[in-house]
Formats: C-alpha cells, sequence, structure tokens
C-alpha cells in the first residue's frame, strides 16, 4: 500500500513540473545582430510570450560565422525547454557554405517552428526600360550582358532567390557579391545594378520598380504587386524566415507548450499588427507541418540551387 502511495506521488509529482513549464526565466538565443530582421522579430513574440507565461523572456543576440556559432552554442545547452535559438533563412545553407563549423541543425538541433517569414521584391532600376514583369524578362533575354544584381554574399536570401529565379524564368542575371545589402542597394538605386530580390524599399521609391513578389501569395502591404507564381514561375517562393529551433533531447511537453503560445500568439491582433508594422508576415507552417517538412524542404530545395549556382560570374 505503502508502495502505491509512493508512486502515486510520484507521478503526481512529475505531471505537476510538467504542467508548470514554463517555471522560470527562458533564454531566446538569436542567431543575428540586434535591429536585424530576426532580432525583431524574436523580440516582438518574445514580449507576448513573456505576458502569456508570466516568466521573463530573455533575447541573446550571438551573431557570426554564418550562425554556426549560435547554432553550436544551444545544441550543447541543457535539453530542457529553457534554452532555444531563432534564427534566419541562411541556416538551410549553413552546413554547406561552412563545412568546417561541422554544423548540422537537424542533426544537433530539434526544429520547434517557423516563426515568421518576410517576402522579397523584385525590384528593376530605372534604367532599363521595363515596367512590369513581361517587359522585365524580354529585356533580361536580350541584354544577358548588361543583366546584374547583388546582395550580402553568396548564400544570402537574395542571392539564392535570384538563381532561382534565373532557373524558373530561363534568364542568366549574373550575380555581385557585396559585404552588406545596403551598399548593394545603393548600387541599384544609381543604376549600377539592373534589378535585385530584396525586402520592400517602398513602392516606386528612389525611381526603381517593383515588378513581383516571392511569396505564393499576394503581400499585404504591396497588394498591387503579382507573385511570380502567378506571372507564370509556377510553385516560385522565397522569403527571409525566421525559425525557432531547441537543444536536441528537449522535452515534448514544452515544444507542445512552445508551439501553444505561438499558436496563441499569431492569432493576437496587436501581435499581427506589430508583425506587419515591421513587413513580417505570419507563419505559413508551424510546429509538426513546420518540424517534419517545411525546414527539410528549404535545406533540400536550396542547398541544391547554391551547389548549382556559378562560384563567379
Amino acid at each position: 500500500m505503502r508502495l502505491f502511495a509512493t508512486l502515486f506521488a510520484v507521478l503526481a509529482l512529475t505531471a505537476q513540473a510538467q504542467a508548470a513549464f514554463p517555471d522560470r526565466l527562458i533564454t531566446i538565443v538569436c542567431a543575428s545582430g540586434a535591429g536585424g530582421a530576426v532580432d525583431v522579430t524574436t523580440r516582438v513574440f518574445a514580449d507576448f510570450l513573456s505576458r502569456e507565461w508570466g516568466q521573463t523572456v530573455l533575447v541573446q543576440n550571438e551573431p557570426g560565422a554564418g550562425s554556426t556559432i549560435a547554432i553550436t552554442n544551444v545544441a550543447r545547452a541543457k535539453p530542457d525547454g529553457y534554452t532555444l535559438l531563432t534564427i534566419g533563412s541562411g541556416v538551410a545553407v549553413a552546413a554547406e557554405l561552412y563545412p568546417t563549423a561541422n554544423v548540422n541543425v537537424l542533426r544537433d538541433l530539434v526544429p520547434v517552428t517557423m516563426v515568421g517569414a518576410t517576402p522579397l521584391v523584385l525590384y528593376v532600376n530605372g534604367t532599363v526600360p521595363a515596367k512590369n514583369y513581361a517587359d522585365l524578362v524580354a529585356w533580361l533575354k536580350a541584354h544577358p550582358a548588361d543583366a546584374t544584381t547583388g546582395s550580402n554574399g553568396r548564400g544570402s536570401a537574395g542571392h539564392l532567390s535570384i538563381e532561382l529565379f534565373n532557373t524558373m524564368a530561363g534568364v542568366n542575371v549574373r550575380y555581385i557579391p557585396y559585404k552588406t545589402t545596403p551598399q548593394a542597394h545603393t548600387d541599384l538605386i544609381a543604376g549600377r545594378l539592373t534589378v535585385m530580390m530584396t525586402s520592400s524599399l517602398g513602392d516606386g521609391a528612389h525611381g526603381i520598380t517593383p515588378v513581383a513578389v516571392s511569396s505564393l501569395e499576394r503581400w499585404q502591404r504591396m497588394p498591387d504587386v503579382p507573385t511570380l507564381d502567378e506571372l507564370g514561375l509556377k510553385g516560385y517562393e522565397a522569403a527571409t524566415w525566421v525559425a525557432m529551433f531547441a537543444p536536441k533531447g528537449a522535452p515534448p511537453d514544452a515544444i507542445e507548450a512552445i508551439n501553444a503560445a505561438f499558436a496563441k500568439a499569431v492569432a493576437d491582433p496587436a501581435l499581427r499588427k506589430r508583425l506587419d508594422d515591421i513587413g513580417i508576415i505570419p507563419p505559413r507552417q508551424t510546429g509538426a507541418a513546420f518540424a517534419t517538412t517545411y525546414i527539410q524542404n528549404e535545406i533540400t530545395k536550396w542547398t541544391d540551387i547554391l551547389r548549382k549556382a556559378p562560384a563567379e560570374r
């Protein structure tokens, strides 16, 4: 009898402990510097989670080395659900770009959920006589030697999205790497680059024209700009997304609690407005769908694009 009572007490305490997640401070390691899209998106959700859980949610920035530093540190953390990682879409090609770092997010971490995404916009500079997608593609095919683009380095969203565009549209835009994306923006506005796939610069701003967006659905921020999918590049999709991971072995109940909180967050009108104000769209796939299909598909898709892209053009 005493044995059964003891076992019952242990089970009750265990259930209570599981139901209590989280009962202390949570640290979200952000694999980018302060002020970037990953950082800002992380902080929007961290504020919500802190209020929802009644616990402090600390955002700790650990940028550098293509996010491999943050990945490694979180992978070594105690797998209790109290240390999490938010990371940008560059993680899809981290293993390809940094082979010596021996980093593999699906080997070392557990995918938790997609946090949010920002569509990319295909812009054309004012020196090109093209104000719509059809005219642009016709011009690119007629002037292959003059077609250029740029972004912040090989493997960036701006690079990979253009390489996918090259493949699907049958054009050959030459990629030029820059140290930073703002430097590339300057050259696009000045007419030294032909096109660019980047985050929103504003409709018609600086004499450049948005001709398409990279999401599968039209972007609320630019509702009059068609998607590449509807323009004929069926299935074209690219975005700078933000995702959350946990150390391998994190308790399933903690993962479930985090996903439940995120589901509540993305349904909150105030939070959705904050995301819209900074150009973030709510995640299209969260929880199990993200963990089992989306992230693996993204890694396969963009690694393949990167391997096929010329090292230099």
